[in-house]
């Protein structure tokens, strides 16, 4: 018994302190993966031409998406890289469980993915720009910050959104697999061979559907709704699988 007992709020807000300082690696990664993205994704885009008498038209298209698709595979990777051993034995040092363990994590993974989502649009534009230079353009449409700013706020916030959805998914995968070593080649097999049985059946209706159900929806409230509720889904998860897990194992 002690005269005064931690409060848990309290914890939590040093355990999320200490990693932003000790975790500063994950940022370094982010930074080369959307590198990465950024060269890949000269040279992706779609043209072509059109002529009609003496004026030939040659057009072109560009986007951002590799250094997006790369965020996310970073985001799914950072999520199980913060639920191995070396980074749950950082715990030990705060008087803390697994509750206060997990929150602070979460809270982690939410804020790098915000940072990794405004940094990913941004890339972007990047492409979009360095584009614009190498090319001698007649014409030129793009949703930028000072041409259309609701739009370029807009495919910034869904990519937070859709970077924390991953973050979240990869932290409980590496709920699981602290759990049980075993989840590591179910997971393989469930990411690289049933999509091909899949495949070769015909379908992959239940992956359409998922993608179908975050990725066609039109409205910016229930698009939030899902994203928020899927994640704290995956939270839910994540704590129900590593309640009875002692903070160092």
């Amino acid at each position: 018994m002690y005269l005064t007992e931690p409060q848990l709020t309290d914890i939590i807000k040093k355990q999320f302190l200490h990693k932003l300082n000790a975790y500063t690696g994950v940022f370094s990664s982010l930074l080369v993966m959307q590198l990465i993205g950024i060269f890949l994704g000269f040279g992706t885009g779609s043209g072509g031409s059109s002529s009609g008498g003496t004026l030939t038209v040659d057009y072109s298209f560009s986007t951002g998406d590799m250094p997006v698709f790369f965020t996310f595979l970073w985001a799914f990777s950072m999520g199980i890289l913060v639920t191995t051993l070396a980074y749950r034995n950082d715990a030990f040092s705060f008087i803390s469980n697994r509750l206060s363990h997990n929150i602070s994590s979460f809270l982690f993974l939410l804020f790098a993915s915000v940072i990794a989502g405004i940094l990913a649009t941004l890339a972007g534009s990047i492409i979009k720009f360095i584009t614009l230079l190498q090319s001698n353009p007649i014409f030129t449409e793009t949703s930028g910050l000072f041409i259309s700013p609701t739009d370029f706020f807009l495919r910034v916030l869904t990519s937070v959104l859709y970077t924390g959805l991953f973050a979240s998914l990869g932290y409980v995968v590496g709920s699981f697999i602290q759990r049980s070593k075993f989840v590591l080649p179910l997971l393989i097999v469930a990411i690289f061979v049933i999509p091909l049985l899949q495949l070769n059946m015909g379908g992959l209706d239940l992956i359409a559907k998922i993608v179908a159900f975050f990725g066609t929806e039109t409205s910016l409230l229930l698009f939030l709704m899902k994203i928020l509720v899927t994640v704290g889904i995956l939270f839910a998860i994540s704590i129900t699988v590593t309640n009875k897990t002692e903070v160092r194992k």
